[in-house]
């Protein structure tokens, strides 16, 4: 999951598609796995929570 900033054109951080943090923000919206390992290759940061960016095998 992607999660969009208050004008919605920034992307804020790249959430687990299972992230409780992202289900209660109300800013975050589906995405492809390609859509979120590019976001992160962007440094779009992961959440703290869920790490997605562990979870994609995007770290290092």
């Amino acid at each position: 999951m992607i999660q969009y900033g208050l004008n919605r054109d920034n992307i804020d951080a790249v959430h687990a598609g299972d992230c409780w943090a992202a289900k209660k923000s109300g800013r975050c919206r589906p995405a492809t796995r390609q859509q979120a390992l590019d976001a992160l290759r962007r440094q779009v940061p992961a959440c703290v929570h869920c790490r997605a960016d562990s979870a994609l095998g995007a770290t290092g």
